[in-house]
């Protein structure tokens, strides 16, 4: 899995209209601060701080190649396992591809501040 430098905060656009914001680290123009790019963000806004904030750990989760909160990576029928096999650490673990990826959700709000 390729580490990447990442960040979330949740934002009110409207009163009481919560959204999620996944950001990319960039190149900062000096050390004293940190540069971040939005990457993705929620679809929709929530009427509340703290579930938009897990909804966006869970997309964290899925940009890491994890199953979001709550559900498994794979569905599993009665009798099935839910444990999932490790990838060898030394294997490299290729990222999904935004484009072929049907879960994929790349900035769909049209805020301007987003």
């Amino acid at each position: 899995m390729v580490r990447r430098d990442l960040a979330l905060t949740v934002l009110e656009l409207e009163p009481n209209e919560f959204h999620w914001v996944l950001l990319e680290a960039v190149q900062a123009e000096s050390e004293e601060c940190l540069g971040y790019r939005p990457i993705d963000s929620s679809t929709r806004g929530l009427p509340d701080y703290s579930e938009a904030l897990i909804q966006g750990a869970s997309a964290l989760r899925v940009l890491q190649g994890l199953a979001p909160f709550g559900k498994p990576m794979n569905p599993v029928g009665i009798g099935e396992s839910t444990a999932v096999p490790l990838p060898d650490e030394g294997a490299s673990a290729s990222a999904p591809n935004p484009s072929t990826d049907p879960d994929s959700c790349m900035f769909t709000t049209g805020h301007p501040v987003l």
